[in-house]
């Protein structure tokens, strides 16, 4: 490992060593989509509130761009980096806590489950302008990114440049969204 990959190897040890039996049971079931659900209805609900009629542009936007954002991600970048998953990487796989043998069989970097909650949380931010609603979803957003370290499937790097990467197209969107009115 360079010492890069050993820091955030570090990192993220000891980020998935915070664990206990309650954060085990809500982990496991945040980082999947069922959960994530109501938090995409809401968002949906939020633009028909607030926007009304003019919010279907937007949220065809806003979902056109996911899609892009995770063909990208899982098609593109993680093929080509071919980055081990922490629970894949010999050094520290013995190291790491698990969840109900929870593992992905693909490359680890980077993560799609951040880029694209941060996407769609930079966007809403930007273009609802709600504060509160945009605590609560920036709060999701980082739990729900939070989820793939606990579990061992991604590395803190992993996640941050999602994170990155997520931000920058939801301020991207949101600027041509604006732009374009």
């Amino acid at each position: 490992m360079s010492m890069i990959e050993n820091i955030d190897a570090q990192i993220s040890l000891f980020l998935n060593s915070l664990h206990c039996g309650i954060l085990d049971f809500l982990m496991f079931h945040i980082t999947h989509f069922y959960c994530s659900v109501f938090i995409y209805i809401g968002v949906i609900a939020a633009f028909i509130v607030i926007k009304k009629k003019q919010c279907w542009r937007d949220i065809l936007l806003l979902v056109i761009t996911v899609v892009i954002v995770i063909i990208l991600v899982d098609v593109l970048i993680k093929p080509c980096v071919a980055r081990l998953r922490p629970c894949d990487t010999a050094e520290i796989q013995n190291m790491l806590h698990t969840v109900k043998n929870y593992k992905v069989s693909s490359f680890s970097f980077l993560s799609s489950h951040a880029a694209t909650s941060f996407l769609i949380v930079t966007f809403t931010h930007l273009t609802l302008r709600k504060k509160y609603l945009s605590i609560l979803l920036f709060l999701w957003a980082t739990i729900f990114s939070y989820s793939r370290i606990y579990l061992g499937v991604h590395f803190f790097g992993d996640v941050l440049c999602g994170m990155f990467l997520g931000v920058a197209c939801g301020i991207v969107i949101a600027k041509l969204t604006v732009n374009s009115k």
